[in-house]
């Protein structure tokens, strides 16, 4: 079994210099309750979501069970 790591570009101008942005608003949450992180190209300034693969989705959804025990 071999494990790929896929590059994340920006849809808008290509460039692979993306990094993860911060959640803010209704949007990113309702985004993120369907598995998608929001990203920003460090060359165009464009704001996306990309799909979380299943160990992330997984790894939050765990964090949110354990924080509501509080």
């Amino acid at each position: 079994m071999t494990t790929e790591t896929k590059v994340i570009r920006c849809p808008s101008c290509g460039a692979r210099d993306v990094r993860h942005s911060m959640s803010r608003g209704l949007l990113d949450a309702f985004n993120g309750a369907f598995g998608r992180s929001p990203m920003r190209c460090r060359q165009c300034q464009k704001r996306f979501y990309r799909r979380l693969p299943r160990q992330e989705q997984d790894d939050d959804e765990t964090d949110l069970k354990e924080s509501d025990d509080d």
